[in-house]
């Protein structure tokens, strides 16, 4: 019997999908293996899942590889793999094209499934921007419910994911930055670090639930915290002296530019 899911590349985000996913008892631990040069990675999982020697051994002993290595090293490792006996591929490398990476798989006549994930996947909140190649219904439905241990699914065209990358793949830092500011605004008024923090976060996780669950549009939900003459009023008027939506706009144009460079490189 074949593994469910061959894993090459054990960082971060590949440990975080695989554990989300057996966490919400999606796979078992024995239908998951592994193949990373750093064996401390996985000594250190919290799951007794299978660990190969090689990749061609992952290859061989699964029935879809997930890539999730570091792209710049994904080529070397396929140069003497022959991948004529697996028909299903994922990968989470980021900037890798799919037509780029199915040039570099050995005799492989298979579908392709490209996945751009954020950190929060972690801890189950997060969203995965989806991409299908060759992918028949079963392995769609798979490949969705596998997803979902990590939260939101959107299912679009590849030609679309730098621009997935500039929104959701970065944009947890630009999430971090405005808390940040938040906080601070918090403690010159005189709360505590902790007491900052707490108002700050649950308050953009509570704001971001509404407006997403919400049939509003975002400047309507906006009106709907002012108030003529009230305070939040004179916060949201400084945000619009200082252009905060085109400045951030500018922010995600920028990262969206840089990651459709990368990948004309990989």
């Amino acid at each position: 019997m074949k593994y469910q899911i061959g894993v090459v590349g054990f960082g971060v985000m590949g440990q975080a999908i695989i554990k989300r996913i057996l966490s919400e008892n999606i796979l078992k631990p024995q239908e998951v293996a592994v193949f990373d040069i750093a064996e401390e990675k996985i000594k250190a999982f919290p799951y007794e899942i299978s660990v190969c020697n090689s990749f061609s051994e992952l290859v061989s002993s699964s029935e879809r590889i997930l890539f999730a290595v570091k792209p710049q090293h994904y080529a070397e490792l396929c140069k003497e793999t022959d991948f004529g006996q697996i028909t299903k591929v994922m990968s989470i490398m980021a900037g890798v094209k799919i037509n780029v990476l199915k040039s570099k798989l050995n005799n492989f006549r298979g579908s392709i499934v490209r996945i751009m994930p954020n950190t929060p996947c972690a801890n189950g909140k997060g969203v995965c921007g989806v991409a299908f190649d060759g992918t028949d219904e079963t392995e769609k439905l798979f490949v969705e419910k596998m997803l979902s241990a990590c939260g939101g699914v959107v299912i679009l065209d590849e030609s679309k994911f730098d621009a997935v990358t500039s929104v959701s793949g970065s944009g947890p830092a630009y999430v971090y930055m405005f808390a940040k500011g938040m906080i601070e605004g918090g403690m010159n008024g005189g709360l505590s670090y902790e007491e900052s923090k707490q108002l700050a976060l649950n308050t953009i996780i509570g704001a971001a639930d509404l407006a997403l669950n919400s049939e509003e549009n975002l400047d309507t939900l906006v009106d709907k915290v002012c108030s003529k003459g009230g305070t939040t009023i004179e916060a949201v008027e400084v945000y619009k002296d200082r252009n905060l939506v085109e400045i951030v706009a500018e922010g995600v144009e920028a990262c969206r530019k840089k990651s459709a460079l990368l990948s004309e490189k990989l």
